[in-house]
């Protein structure tokens, strides 16, 4: 039996993760603080061994597995942890959960909630998620709209080599997953919110595995080598200076050499071309025109338009969608409008290849609560397929 409670609201937005707790007797002095909100640190969640926040303290500043000595023994606390949702467990976690509660740091009885709880929590988990506390885990449950297609290897959009569609997902904690589209995921590594543009497009490197293109706060470009299982290996600077770039997006070969390229959008609004080696590197940049600053958002959506060149799909800040058809030499045909508005609601438009398996190459956009396929025609205009539910405000996919 799973009993927990998500969203006893504290201050808003730091990190989730696992952290040491500590104990502190009931206070013994008369100079000493008895009111429990007082006798519980900032930044900290308390767990109290009598009612109403009496008794010894013990203290947490994130998610704990097992509460060791303090496993069964909390009857009240206070939550002033940095995060939205404290999600109590009468198992040892991570464990999912199915009821929450709201309010101030105040002291609260657990069986005032649920009296199940009382002496009977486990563990807990401190998130802003609502999702982790329902499920036990902070990715989406994400089924893939290929997931029963049987296929080779797909160019892009792969990155297990499985011919199947695949994300990556960032948390607001900054831990950066694999979903291959059968609703699981696997964790890649934490620390991913040091970077403020991250882009997929193909191998890079020539090695047979899809790779990674991440720019850090400091303005370092890093190619993320792909190792064909979801997983990376070291990574390389590919070079410094692209805080002067608004817009990054890897976009496959766009020159006609067979090998993928990188488009750049600078503050000015200028449109860059970044052709690739083939080696992980780039050479030098060639300008593809100005006026771009009007663009919101730019996607590498491989051959759209079914002529084999690469293309690319751009929003502007009216929240319209454009097509801009490759033409195979770095540059690109007159523009044509595909969505004619609305497109603003999306974080996300992403670019993944044939996610269907019908040989046609289709969009993922991403809003405050799901994920929404839509289709492409192959002449370059999509269609609304349908929506997987289930997302929440700060997730990210690339």
């Amino acid at each position: 039996m799973r009993l927990s409670f998500r969203g006893i609201c504290a201050t808003l937005a730091l990190t989730v993760g696992l952290a040491a707790g500590s104990v502190l007797p009931a206070a013994s002095s008369a100079a000493a603080s008895t009111d429990p909100v007082s006798r519980c640190p900032s930044g900290r969640l308390c767990l109290f061994d009598g009612l109403d926040g009496t008794g010894s303290m013990t203290s947490y500043s994130g998610s704990m597995t097992s509460l060791g000595s303090w496993a069964n023994r909390a009857r009240s606390f206070v939550d002033k942890a940095p995060y939205v949702n404290f999600c109590p467990s009468t198992e040892p976690g991570p464990a999912a959960t199915n009821e929450g509660y709201s309010g101030d740091p105040t002291v609260l009885d657990f069986r005032k909630w649920d009296a199940v709880l009382d002496r009977n929590v486990e563990s807990f988990v401190l998130t802003n998620s609502e999702r982790e506390c329902e499920t036990g885990v902070e990715y989406p449950s994400w089924l893939g709209d290929d997931a029963a297609v049987t296929r080779p290897r797909k160019l892009f959009g792969d990155l297990n080599r499985d011919g199947r569609t695949d994300l990556l997902y960032r948390s607001p904690a900054g831990r950066l997953y694999f979903l291959r589209g059968d609703e699981s995921g696997t964790l890649i590594g934490g620390g991913w919110n040091s970077m403020t543009a991250i882009t997929r497009h193909g191998d890079l490197n020539s090695d047979g595995g899809e790779d990674l293109l991440a720019r850090d706060t400091s303005g370092v470009l890093w190619l993320y080598p792909g190792k064909g299982n979801g997983q990376f290996g070291a990574r390389t600077k590919v070079g410094t200076g692209w805080n002067s770039m608004r817009r990054i997006a890897s976009a496959g070969d766009l020159t006609g050499d067979g090998r993928p390229d990188l488009l750049a959008a600078d503050t000015a609004g200028t449109l860059w071309l970044y052709p690739g080696d083939g080696k992980g590197r780039l050479g030098n940049r060639s300008r593809v025109g100005g006026g771009w600053n009007s663009m919101t958002a730019l996607v590498g959506a491989g051959a759209f338009d079914g002529d084999s060149l690469n293309d690319l799909v751009a929003r502007d800040t009216t929240g319209r969608l454009w097509f801009y058809p490759g033409n195979g030499h770095g540059g690109f045909a007159p523009r044509v409008l595909i969505g004619t508005g609305g497109w603003q609601e999306f974080t996300t438009v992403l670019g993944l290849g044939d996610a269907s398996g019908d040989g046609v190459n289709d969009l993922y956009a991403i809003s405050s609560d799901a994920i929404s396929f839509y289709k492409g025609r192959g002449d370059g205009r999509i269609y609304l397929q349908g929506a997987n539910v289930g997302w929440e405000k700060g997730d990210m996919v690339f």
